[in-house]
């Protein structure tokens, strides 16, 4: 017969349970509802299901028609021991990942103040891990299954079909119990610590340009390639045991159970302590992260910079395309300072080239192609900093830029100038270097270095077009509490488009030897049988150049008429 002080305790674990349960569930509902409306979120999730799913399930199934997990591997470890470290080190940047996403987007309550003045913090924690948790299970699930599903048609056998559902069960459990609270640890230093809330921005990119830095020497590899032995030994590397219970492999029914074992433990504990973080991080007051001069009543025109290197530069510029044109070229400037994490999206294309960048580090020897490489980023950055969203840029401003004496030429000229100046040189310098290390010929590295600058006026002027035929002016969130105003997804698209068609086009024109090859996918891609041939493909590439020239001072032309007729509501 239980006591009432027993009864008492175990009717209050029920509730604390229920509740969390339920805001788990009101979380839960409210993020899908938010990803179904975000169609960008929608297609990444299908992306990598069926990119990284795809992947994996044909090679799980090869892996299993050809070896399968009884077969001898061609280096020292064993068929378990190479699973145990595997999933230890998947496991670990599982969690990772979940230490980003709590840092940026999932460290905060929907409605904080409404849910903490109802139940108690252990309550709202429990809800939020749970939410997580399902979220996880998302991504692992359907993974795991993929990879069951073709071990076990290719292989025969079928019992991964009920062992890789509990592995990703446990597995997920785990790394959001221990990745959250470290998440949110870590939060609480970015946003409550003042030096770093207010250099939030910066910190990032420097964030960002270590992890490449990472990759790019291949210390990540390294890194990876030493813990893999050690992580053999770690109680994540049981899930493998459960993974690969019953399989041809000798796994170990007892770590297999201990597996098991840890999803209860670690729940637990990362409620203690994600509740004791939370009580800090939630009940604070955020650091305010500092004002910037508003740009809401300068006029271009009259107003002047309280940054003496800026005002010299001003002035210098004022002499020679006038003291309006000046005055917006050097805001542009302090609005791209001001925001950092805009420059995030322009490394974004580097992100497709990292095994390229880390072979020419680790080797030093550089491709041939890399200077053509090099010159269609410089033009695709400049633009996207400066040029692709001229209106939204202006932020509050806009009023004060539309009512001054500045005119469209004035306007449109100064952001075009603002990254050409920035750009052209520095670009030129690396296209330069890079055509030297390749090395090129005299006449190609002349045609590269003066192409460079030619290349940034000319992208920049189809940029501004488009980026005032398509304006944002709604900052997007880059984590939960920091946004930035970057340009729309239908000015990337479309001035990327551009210059791949001008890449293209001027490549066929300047190698008539590739148009055998252009012409043969381009018949491959055909519908109905239809087929081209070469002396089309350099025809079509000769006549394209004639519209892909005028199109930039089309462009400029717009943005210019566009900005004339610009109205306040």
């Amino acid at each position: 017969m239980s006591t009432p002080t027993e009864s008492t305790g175990s009717n209050s674990g029920m509730r604390t349970l229920r509740h969390g349960l339920t805001l788990g569930r009101v979380d839960l509902r409210r993020v899908v509802r938010k990803s179904i409306d975000r169609t960008s979120q929608i297609l990444a999730y299908a992306v990598l299901l069926v990119v990284f799913g795809g992947a994996g399930g044909y090679g799980a199934y090869f892996f299993g028609r050809e070896v399968g997990l009884g077969g001898a591997l061609p280096f020292e470890y064993s068929m378990l021991e190479v699973g145990r470290g595997a999933f230890a080190i998947m496991w670990l940047f599982f969690a990772v990942i979940i230490v980003v996403r709590t840092v940026g987007t999932r460290g905060t309550l929907e409605n904080d103040v409404g849910v903490l003045s109802v139940v108690p913090t252990r309550e709202a924690v429990l809800g939020v891990l749970v939410s997580e948790f399902v979220l996880a299970l998302a991504y692992a699930l359907p993974l795991f299954s993929v990879l069951a599903v073709g071990y076990s048609v290719g292989a025969g056998t079928y019992t991964l079909l009920a062992t890789a559902p509990l592995a990703a069960v446990a597995a997920s459990a785990t790394a959001v119990s221990f990745a959250y609270p470290l998440g949110l640890a870590i939060r609480h230093v970015v946003t409550r610590i003042p030096f770093v809330a207010r250099h939030k921005g910066p910190l990032i990119v420097l964030v960002f340009v270590a992890y490449m830095a990472l990759i790019l020497s291949d210390v990540l590899g390294n890194v990876v390639v030493t813990i893999f032995e050690p992580m053999q030994q770690a109680p994540t590397a049981w899930f493998a045991d459960l993974l690969l219970l019953g399989s041809p492999v000798a796994a170990s029914p007892l770590r297999a159970a201990l597996a098991l074992a840890l999803v209860p433990a670690f729940a637990a504990a990362s409620v203690l302590v994600t509740t004791r973080v939370a009580d800090r991080h939630w009940f604070a007051d955020p650091v305010l992260a500092g004002t910037e001069d508003d740009d809401v009543d300068v006029d271009p025109n009259t107003d002047r910079h309280d940054d003496g290197l800026l005002l010299r530069v001003e002035d210098a510029l004022g002499g020679v395309v006038g003291r309006g044109t000046a005055a917006v070229t050097v805001l542009a400037w302090k609005r791209a300072a001001r925001a950092p994490l805009k420059l995030l999206y322009v490394a974004y294309p580097l992100l497709f080239a990292i095994g390229f960048l880390a072979d020419i580090v680790q080797t030093g020897e550089v491709p041939a192609f890399a200077p053509a490489g090099a010159l269609l980023f410089v033009a695709w950055a400049g633009a996207v900093v400066f040029t692709l969203n001229p209106l939204g840029d202006q932020g509050s401003a806009l009023p004060a830029t539309v009512l001054s004496r500045v005119g469209g030429r004035q306007f449109i000229g100064a952001h075009v100038l603002a990254g050409a100046i920035v750009t052209i040189p520095v670009g030129t310098a690396l296209v330069v270097a890079l055509a030297l290390a390749v090395p090129l010929e005299a006449d190609v590295l002349a045609a590269v270095a003066l192409g460079t600058p030619a290349s940034v006026l000319v992208g920049s002027l189809f940029a501004v077009g488009i980026g005032m035929l398509f304006p944002r002016y709604e900052a997007v969130n880059i984590t939960r509490s920091t946004k930035a105003v970057v340009p729309s997804l239908l000015a990337f698209l479309a001035y990327s488009l551009f210059l791949v068609l001008v890449v293209a086009a001027a490549g066929i024109v300047y190698e008539p030897a590739v148009e055998p090859f252009v012409a043969a996918i381009a018949s491959w891609l055909l519908p109905f049988g239809w087929s081209v041939t070469a002396d089309t493909v350099g025809l079509a590439a000769r006549a394209a150049l004639v519209p892909l020239a005028i199109a930039p001072f089309a462009s400029a032309w717009y943005a210019i008429r566009r900005f004339d007729r610009v109205t306040l509501d």
